[in-house]
């Protein structure tokens, strides 16, 4: 009778640990990486091998009626499917929304899945101007939302600060560096931009 209600008990104890679902965790990665002015960076959010996203610094040289003309840019791409926070007010091309720190990322904000930009200068011969949301501004952070290696929709970040600016011999100076991203293991699961750890 005693080994019966023992081989019960642990089948009670099975079925219960069966039906927890799995406990909430936020994987965060801390890197010191910085873009040259024609660099790239990958992040691979849930360190599987497969990048998830792309950081890209690029200058390019352009011609007008005046002359020369010089344009650097500082894009965002995301893997198939997956996306980027943007601002959705903005019309045309989406522009990356630079987002402080303690913003909820989950479902509700707008997500493009195409390239975003996230800062862009341009001068010369033809005037000079600036767009996005990135240029001059140390860390804020990406919004983006993935699938991870287990198929599922998940939710996360990335710390970026960015600096350009043309110095007075003319000459283009810039320094994109990422210094972390984490994402939340519960497909679907909000995350706040700069959290690290669950909260109790």
């Amino acid at each position: 009778m005693r080994c019966k209600v023992l081989l019960l008990t642990t089948a009670v104890t099975l079925a219960i640990a069966l039906a927890t679902p799995a406990s909430a965790e936020i994987v965060y990665t801390q890197v010191r990486v910085s873009l040259s002015t024609n660099g790239a960076y990958q992040i691979d959010l849930d360190g599987d091998g497969v990048a998830d996203f792309s950081i890209t610094s690029k200058l390019m040289q352009a011609y007008c009626q005046a002359g020369d003309q010089y344009i650097w840019s500082l894009t965002v791409a995301p893997a198939a499917r997956d996306g980027v926070a943007v601002d959705s007010s903005q019309a045309g091309n989406p522009l990356a929304s630079a987002l402080v720190i303690g913003v909820r990322v989950g479902s509700n904000p707008s997500f493009a899945s195409t390239q975003s930009l996230m800062a862009e200068m341009f001068w010369g011969s033809c005037g000079t101007g600036s767009t996005g949301e990135w240029l001059n501004l140390p860390n804020r952070y990406l919004g983006l939302q993935f699938y991870a290696a287990d198929h599922k929709l998940h939710y996360g970040w990335a710390k970026v600060s960015t600096v350009a600016y043309v110095d007075q011999h003319g000459n283009l100076q810039t320094s994109t560096a990422v210094s972390g991203f984490a994402y939340e293991t519960i497909p679907g699961q909000s995350i706040l931009t700069g959290q690290t750890v669950e909260t109790p």
